[in-house]
């Protein structure tokens, strides 16, 4: 029981005030997130439990004179989904009770900032669970009753006072409060826990004048005797509504820290250094805002997902990949209100842009929008969920020699020959290092991003990473050559109001040839090198040890084409190249692969093939648009049709591009042969080629293994 308590706590900051701020105040949706250890005292087996839930205050009239707070929980899961609220239709009659007391929830009376009655909000469930568990459903109450706590009138950093507190599933415990800072209507308050075994701190954000949580962090240790064990637990309440960073959760389970800090020692140890010329540019904040613009209409979701309860959402990794950089953004909330049977997730933000473009297969409770499990949604319509994001521009960079005094911000924590440590983030401000040479040259680099005191998973440092303003970051820049200096660039922070409207897509997941909305793929255009006479000297052949083919070479490798020799098959099939994009995870770079023509075999053994590659020497880009068609067609804003006088290269599409200068995703030709994508095309691009040169190769296969 008690894993499940935690969720029906209010976690009301009441201020002792005359005038009661709006009732409107008073209402919000909280994310809560917790981590809960269960240690026997006589040995050392360990219980562990992680709890996910939306917790739901609204001030209810109907409940009597005064101010009363309704407190439900439309969403709750427990572990990896053990027990997941969407899911308790298929217990039947058994989840009904448990159902009621989700939905109904508890009622809480507050007086001049206490608490002075809380019950079970539905009388006949109230009857009936007295009737069957006697006194222990006061003991529920009491980790249900919502917390108040007298704030001073006018809370400044250093204010101090002792009040009793309910805390996440605690019992009634004494809390020394401190103001420790205040910005606005904003109070960032420390509690250290003391009482009855209970031990524990916390830090909390407070709305000024209703006294609601903002955010609260909280660390505790709770004796069980019946079961000699202790309760130890970390929990993260974010208001959903007003919480004004993204949600992060990767501290919450220990062992989720010490995964995360098992990678970044791994990417510390397998540094990937790239030139700096291949690294994603920084764009201006008007382009920044058309990628914004282009997000906020390429959301999607799944009705054919209901029957498997949840909701997924997908979105554009090509928008994603520029935002990432140099942008963030954080949800407030549904325009309109929230549809029936629908909530929205915060935890969606803890994976940033790319989180929202693709959907976890596995259910880890991370998913955009969640269903209540009521069945009430109607999923015909757009969803439409409001937020902000924030976008970083440079500003006017400095250089940094490393002999030269350390600057306040960002915070030099250890310069090395080939390594660079910083901090930044918080009240550091955000800031781009780039490592150069002793003649001020950009070096090749590598990034390594991680939390500050990411290892650190002492209840200090988990609490003390809330604050009034975004958290720290710790930087790594690694080199091959020695660091002379470092270009360090502030970044100047905008922001901007966002509006998503999340379209259904058909079952079958084909949206047609108008969809609405808005879809990128990667350019099928391949970059341009200045010099192409070094495209055919840098081939490279690699896998056939594993009895794979695969060539690769300098960028714009794409432009060439390799042909096997005239009969080259696998037991009749012929083969072809083949272009992949690679994988920068996994390091695999991009390249031409061999495959047979239905692409089924990609391993040959035992033979040798002679092929040929074919490059320009010359390339030129040429670009249509609709004041300067050329020798392309547009039909209505999303068609094109590109006439045989175009002259492409061989084996290269086009890019159909809107006004993020990106690629639109190709969804196929209509009858009259127009070919539609998903999006507004604002031009078209292509290459074209002028002489060629070319190269015979040949590739061995080794014998089939004994």
């Amino acid at each position: 029981m008690r894993f499940l308590l935690p969720f029906f706590c209010l976690f009301l900051l009441a201020a002792c005030q005359d005038n009661r701020a709006p009732d409107a105040d008073y209402e919000d949706d909280f994310l809560l997130i917790a981590h809960q250890t269960l240690k026997r005292d006589d040995s050392d087996y360990e219980q562990d439990m992680r709890l996910q839930a939306v917790v739901r205050n609204r001030v209810d009239d109907d409940a009597g004179g005064g101010l009363w707070i309704r407190t439900t929980l439309p969403w709750m899961r427990l572990g990896s989904g053990e027990l997941d609220t969407r899911n308790l239709a298929m217990l039947g009659e058994r989840a009904k009770p448990l159902r009621r007391f989700l939905d109904t929830g508890t009622l809480s009376r507050v007086e001049d900032g206490e608490i002075t009655e809380t019950r079970i909000a539905d009388p006949a469930l109230h009857q009936e669970m007295v009737e069957r568990f006697g006194d222990k459903v006061q003991q529920l109450l009491d980790q249900a009753t919502a917390t108040a706590v007298p704030l001073p009138d006018d809370p400044r950093p250093g204010d101090t006072w002792q009040a009793s507190a309910f805390l996440g599933g605690l019992p009634k415990v004494t809390a020394d409060y401190r103001v420790l800072a205040r910005d606005g209507d904003r109070v960032l308050i420390a509690l250290t826990l003391d009482g009855d075994g209970v031990t524990g701190q916390a830090r909390m954000i407070a709305r000024w004048p209703s006294g609601m949580p903002e955010a609260l962090r909280l660390h505790s240790s709770l004796p069980l005797p019946q079961q000699d064990a202790r309760l130890e637990q970390r929990l993260v309440l974010i208001s959903q509504q007003h919480y004004p960073y993204p949600v992060q959760d990767w501290d919450v389970d220990p062992m989720q820290v010490e995964m995360y800090t098992d990678r970044t020692e791994r990417d510390l140890r397998e540094p990937r250094i790239l030139p700096a010329d291949r690294r994603q540019p920084m764009r201006d904040e008007a382009y920044v805002d058309t990628l914004l613009d282009s997000l906020e209409q390429s959301l999607f979701y799944r009705p054919d997902e209901l029957e498997e309860t949840r909701l997924l959402t997908e979105g554009d990794w090509t928008l994603a990949t520029p935002l990432q950089q140099q942008a963030s953004f954080h949800l407030t909330g549904f325009e309109g209100g929230a549809p029936d049977g629908l909530l929205l997730n915060r935890l969606s933000e803890s994976g940033g842009f790319y989180g929202l473009a693709s959907p976890i297969p596995s259910d880890i409770g991370r998913d955009l929008l969640v269903l209540t499990g009521d069945g009430q949604f109607d999923a015909d319509q757009p969803v439409k969920i409001t937020g902000t994001a924030r976008v970083w521009t440079d500003g006017e960079p400095m250089t940094l020699k490393r002999d030269d005094p350390a600057p306040d911000a960002p915070k030099i924590l250890d310069w090395q020959d080939r390594r660079v440590d910083l901090r930044l983030g918080g009240d550091l401000g955000h800031w781009r290092a780039r490592p150069l040479d002793a003649d001020g040259e950009p070096l090749p680099y590598a990034v390594v991003y991680r939390p500050d005191q990411q290892a650190d998973t002492s209840a200090e440092v988990f609490v003390g990473r809330l604050t009034l303003g975004p958290p720290l970051d710790h930087l790594t820049l690694i080199t091959e050559a020695p660091i002379a200096a470092l270009r360090l660039t502030p970044l100047k922070e905008s922001q901007r109001p966002l509006t998503f409207t999340v379209r259904p897509l058909p079952g079958d997941g084909r949206p047609g040839l108008h969809p609405g909305g808005v879809r990128h793929q990667p350019s099928p255009l391949p970059e341009v090198p200045d010099d192409t006479g070094a495209l055919l000297e840098g081939l490279t052949l690699e896998g056939l040890d594993d009895n794979r083919l695969r060539v690769t070479g300098p960028p714009g490798l794409r432009l060439c084409t390799l042909t096997p020799e005239d009969g080259a098959d696998f037991h009749g099939t012929p083969l072809h190249f083949v272009w992949d994009q690679g994988s920068v995870r996994e390091d695999i770079d991009p390249g031409f692969e061999l495959r047979t023509e239905d692409d089924k075999i990609r391993y040959f053994y035992g033979r040798e093939l002679s092929f040929q590659a074919r490059c320009p020497t010359e390339v030129d880009t040429v670009t249509l648009t609709r004041e300067q068609p050329g020798c392309a067609r547009f039909d209505g804003e999303d068609g094109v049709v590109l006439g045989d006088d175009c002259g492409a290269i061989e084996g290269l599409d086009y890019a159909a591009l809107d006004d993020t200068g990106l690629a639109l995703e190709p969804l196929g030709e209509d009858d009259q042969g127009v070919r539609r994508f998903w999006g507004t095309v604002k031009e078209v691009r292509l290459l074209r080629a002028d002489g060629e040169q070319q190269r015979d190769l040949r590739a061995d296969f080794p014998e089939v293994p004994e």
